[in-house]
C-alpha cells in the first residue's frame, strides 16, 4: 500500500515541472527584454549626447569676426553658429530624421545651446507592454567660445 501511494503521488505531480519550466522561461525572457531595452535606451542617449556636444562645439567656433575687430569682444554670430551645428549633425553617421534638433544661440552671443530629442520604441518589451508610449530622450549641450589670453 505504501508503495502504491508513492507512485500515485508521483503521478499527480507529473506536469508540475513543465509548468515551472514555462513560468521560469517567461520570467527570464521578460528580464532579458528589460535589460536589452534599457541598454538600448542608454546607448541611444549616449549617442545623442555625443552628437549634441560636438555640434555645440562646432557652433561655438562661429565667432563674429567684424564685431571682434570693431570692439575686441568675442561673441558668436548666431546664424553662422546655427549653420555650423546643423552642418555637423547632417554629416554624422547616427543622424536621422527621427532626431529633432534645435540650435539656440544666446541673444548676446555668449553661448549656444544644442537640444536633440528622439523617441525610442520598446523592442523586446513591446509585446509585453501593448499600447505603451515610446520613451522620449532629450539631451542638451551648451558651449561658448574659449578665449585664451596671449
Amino acid at each position: 500500500m505504501l508503495r502504491y501511494r508513492r507512485v500515485s503521488t508521483w503521478r499527480n505531480q507529473a506536469g508540475s515541472v513543465t509548468i515551472w519550466g514555462l513560468g521560469l522561461t517567461i520570467v527570464l525572457a521578460g528580464f532579458a527584454g528589460l535589460v536589452i531595452d534599457t541598454w538600448r535606451v542608454f546607448a541611444e542617449r549616449q549617442d545623442l549626447s555625443g552628437m549634441a556636444d560636438a555640434a555645440a562645439i562646432a557652433a561655438a567656433t562661429a565667432i563674429d569676426i567684424p564685431h571682434l575687430n570693431l570692439t575686441g569682444e568675442v561673441v558668436l554670430d548666431g546664424d553662422l553658429a546655427t549653420d555650423r551645428a546643423f552642418e555637423y549633425l547632417a554629416n554624422q553617421d547616427g543622424w536621422s530624421i527621427d532626431i529633432a534638433a534645435r540650435i539656440d544661440p544666446s541673444p548676446d552671443g555668449a553661448f549656444v545651446t544644442v537640444i536633440l530629442e528622439k523617441e525610442v520604441d520598446f523592442t523586446l518589451l513591446g509585446p509585453l507592454l501593448p499600447g505603451e508610449d515610446p520613451l522620449h530622450i532629450t539631451v542638451t549641450s551648451l558651449a561658448s567660445p574659449n578665449v585664451v589670453a596671449p
